[in-house]
């Protein structure tokens, strides 16, 4: 099976997890007035209900989040936790009135309901407007199916699909050339970011990427990147009795799934190749020859990263 193969098997059971629909969901969001002024607060209630595709009988417990996103992106998120529900058993839940309106602009709501193992059951959106009061009401959008799209300005609980992280630090290890070493991940926009890394063991390493990355409601994050990759190592070679350096260089591409370990660690599996040839003409007196170190082109990486902010 080739490279290409891999990356798409892998790429298609992530979408297939994410897609899967839940036996609960949000059947609505209501935001009376939909149209406000700065200062004065809608009354916001979100409806979920237990569907038939939950068994005769059974209880399911889910965890609901809504999150209320400002003008100036800020963000305020309420959980309400072990919420039991049987088939066809509609719930509502209101939103406090616990944020900032200070700002005229369109806030976002989002309502999502989780499994008890974090799971993304269902997510669904709308927004309302605030306007200065000298100004005339505008009309809203109308809503939007959360599933469609992951918003990067989400206040998450842990386990629960990320807000947006930019800088990050942590642990990086290449498991079939055994080196263990740093990482450093920087997203200056929602979807590209950059990594560098450097690793020590059978080898040192020192790599550069350029990464892009698309989040998921469920809160795994698919990501896949381009770098350059300098490798270096010492060894013996007991045929010439010299010992030397090898070392070499070449561009490097990867495929990974991210997922959430916490409320700032996150970790990653990847595949990652580098077409690296260590290989090197040595002489000592009349004894001549091509010396060679074997470096896997294809490994696994593991990231365990810690967001400062």
């Amino acid at each position: 099976m080739t490279i290409l193969s891999l990356m798409l098997l892998l790429l298609m059971s992530v979408a297939a997890h994410s897609a899967f629909a839940g036996p609960v969901e949000i059947q609505s969001i209501q935001i009376v007035p939909s149209e406000t002024t700065v200062g004065r607060y809608p009354e916001v209630t979100g409806s979920i209900k237990a569907t038939k595709a939950l068994a005769r009988d059974k209880t399911i417990v889910v965890t609901v989040i809504a999150v209320v996103v400002r003008p100036d992106h800020v963000v305020k998120s309420w959980t309400w936790k072990n919420v039991s529900m049987r088939t066809g058993d509609i719930k509502s839940f209101n939103i406090p009135k616990e944020y900032k309106m200070k700002s005229a602009g369109t806030y976002k709501v989002d309502f999502n309901v989780y499994s008890r193992d974090m799971r993304s059951l269902h997510r669904l959106s709308k927004t309302f407007v605030a306007v200065a009061p000298s100004l005339p009401p505008v009309k809203t959008t109308t809503p939007v199916d959360g599933g469609a799209s992951a918003e990067a300005a989400f206040k998450r609980a842990p386990g629960s699909p990320a807000e947006y992280r930019s800088v990050g630090v942590g642990l990086y290890a290449n498991t079939l050339n055994s080196t263990g070493g740093a990482t450093m991940l920087l997203w200056p926009f929602k979807h590209v970011g950059l990594q560098a890394s450097y690793t020590v063991g059978s080898f040192s390493t020192a790599e550069g990427r350029i990464l892009a990355r698309y989040s998921l409601s469920s809160g795994v994050t698919p990501y896949l990147g381009a770098g350059y990759l300098k490798v270096t190592t010492e060894r013996s070679v007991e045929l010439l009795g010299i010992k030397t350096r090898f070392q070499d260089s070449g561009m490097s591409g990867m495929i990974g799934v991210e997922v959430p370990l916490g409320k700032r660690i996150f970790g990653s599996i990847e595949l990652s190749g580098a077409s690296i040839d260590l290989k090197k003409e040595l002489a000592n007196g009349p004894i001549a020859g091509t010396a060679s170190v074997k470096y896997a082109p294809v490994t696994i990486g593991i990231n365990i990263v810690y967001f400062l902010f």
